[in-house]
């Protein structure tokens, strides 16, 4: 689509098939002749988007008959009620820490904050708010209130879904695959035929490198603050190595699953070559390079996440932050539907 289409462009392009509209489109949606904004409002049959007044005034929450509160700036810092703040009515609580600012990524909640709100509405009568403390950021993203519309239209996919005995664990199941009866990390392990995942020291030990026949490598802590390595350290060290680099931090904040696709791709194009080994690394290889090898066992070798994660971890003791854990959820959902249709 070229970026000069507009919306209402888009909409009549390929006989009705919808494209997601440039960002500045949405802009200019959200800013040509806004609602008005109180501090409470009624933006769809049931749902309110409110600020933190008004998600702090029990009365008005009673007389609306308010049921469910999900706080998109829950915290210590931010908006801090919380369920004991509500134990004295009945409301159900859901909170999202989150920061109001370009570099926050909110994507791992869209999930779980749009269950909570379909499981509300799918009781008769219940109304939720949805609020941070200016209605008009947090709780009005709309990745939030597309995740709603996408659950909605893929009931009868979830349906079949359920027929094949499989849903992503939740995460506490999935930390106690990790972490029960845990093999201690040596530098290296191989934790699939022609996959190893390492530490840094490895990466940089060019003759282990040529013993072990890596034929590619993939840095997961890759960045001139990080592991600074990259194809010329390997060239220069007269080793023939294919390199890819994924400059990610080991933060739950940050969103590691837009490398999930490329990285699983390359991994699998060297594992085509007769010859092709690959060495996935970070610091110290538990992290950021295990998610990296999760997600491929998923993409291309048709494993959920759980047995991705019994087949590695059989090998090496590796433990994706809680905020990668969930990203690799998300991932595993979306594949699980995406066979399921195919």
């Amino acid at each position: 689509m070229p970026r000069g289409s507009s919306y209402l462009g888009c909409a009549k392009m390929g006989e009705g098939r919808y494209e997601t509209p440039p960002a500045s489109e949405l802009q200019r949606l959200l800013w040509i002749k806004p609602g008005s904004s109180g501090h409470l409002d009624e933006v769809r049959p049931g749902i309110y988007i409110g600020d933190m007044y008004a998600a702090k005034d029990k009365q008005l929450l009673k007389g609306l008959k308010i049921t469910h509160v999900l706080n998109a700036a829950h915290g210590k810092y931010n908006v801090n009620t919380g369920a004991s703040y509500y134990r004295d009515t009945n409301i159900s609580y859901h909170g999202v820490e989150a920061f109001d600012m370009p570099s926050f990524d909110l994507s791992p909640f869209f999930y779980s904050a749009a269950k909570f709100i379909k499981d509300a509405l799918s009781i008769p009568g219940e109304y939720v708010s949805y609020r941070s403390e200016a209605p008009q950021t947090r709780s009005t993203d709309h990745g939030v209130l597309r995740a709603v519309g996408r659950m909605e239209r893929t009931e009868e996919r979830a349906a079949d879904r359920l027929k094949f005995g499989y849903e992503t664990p939740p995460t506490c199941e999935l930390l106690d695959l990790l972490l029960k009866s845990r093999r201690p990390s040596g530098p290296f392990d191989e934790v699939w035929p022609n996959i190893i995942i390492s530490d840094a020291r490895t990466a940089k030990d060019v003759e282990l490198l040529k013993l072990l026949g890596v034929t590619h490598v993939v840095n997961a802590a890759d960045g001139p603050t990080r592991i600074h390595t990259g194809s010329t350290f390997y060239s220069h060290a007269h080793i023939q190595i294919h390199y890819y680099g994924v400059e990610a931090p080991d933060s739950r904040d940050f969103n590691i699953s837009r490398f999930f696709y490329p990285t699983a791709h390359f991994i699998h194009s060297a594992l085509t070559l007769s010859s092709g080994k690959v060495l996935v690394h970070c610091a110290r290889g538990i992290s950021r390079s295990a998610t990296l090898v999760l997600a491929y066992l998923m993409i291309y070798e048709g494993l959920t996440l759980s047995e991705a994660i019994q087949a590695v971890r059989s090998h090496r003791g590796i433990l994706p932050n809680a905020g990668f854990l969930q990203q690799l959820r998300e991932l595993d959902t979306e594949v699980s539907l995406q066979r399921q249709t195919a």
